[in-house]
């Protein structure tokens, strides 16, 4: 029997020498999809096997990122199935080498968050209050919310697997002694339920 990690990779045309760097969620610009389209030249130049997937986003939005990438060079780079089922996507967490949140704007905390810290990847967030209600520098790397640093936590993440280490590391801790089981299924099922009514709606 294929397991997931085989039947994603055939799937996304990936292979065991590619770098994931994945996003999930909305692609409301707050979330901050053109910052990480914007940083992903400087990554993909440093690191020629890495791939971005990038799961969500309505049939409008993922053209538009997509002629975003186009413009910039990248657009190989980039794997944009659009929204994925909910109950698939932390499948796609096994894939990935790194998990990034490049938010821009808000106060409240992303809820993907929840899962990220317990997906056993290392996290890149933006530096913004989004995701320090949550994140520290001990479980994340926080960055600003600019290309130039975006890229650089990336691929800071990527080489340095001691960093990586620690980071999930304590992420995991956070998750187990901050988070109990019964909030964090209670965080994904309200995210789940979120993304099929977008997913319905057409937003």
């Amino acid at each position: 029997m294929e397991t997931s990690v085989t039947i994603l990779a055939a799937q996304y045309g990936i292979d065991h020498a590619h770098r994931i760097v994945l996003y999930a969620g909305t692609f409301e610009p707050y979330q901050g999809l053109d910052l990480l389209v914007d940083a992903s030249p400087l990554v993909i130049h440093a690191c020629t096997n890495v791939r971005f997937l990038c799961l969500g986003g309505n049939h409008n939005q993922v053209a538009t990122i997509r002629t975003r990438t186009h413009q910039l060079g990248v657009s190989e780079s980039f794997i944009l199935p659009g929204t994925v089922p909910p109950e698939d996507v932390e499948q796609h967490f096994k894939i990935a080498s790194v998990l990034v949140s490049p938010r821009i704007l808000g106060t409240n905390t992303p809820l993907k968050i929840y899962s990220y810290l317990r997906s056993e990847i290392p996290i890149v967030a933006t530096n913004i209050l989004s995701h320090t209600q949550v994140l520290t520098p001990n479980v994340a790397l926080l960055v600003e919310p600019q290309p130039e640093p975006l890229a650089a936590g990336i691929l800071r993440v990527l080489n340095d697997s001691q960093l990586s280490r620690r980071l999930v590391q304590n992420a995991l801790q956070l998750a187990q002694e901050s988070y109990s089981s019964e909030t964090y299924h209670s965080k994904i099922a309200e995210v789940f339920s979120f993304l099929s009514a977008r997913s319905q709606l057409g937003g």
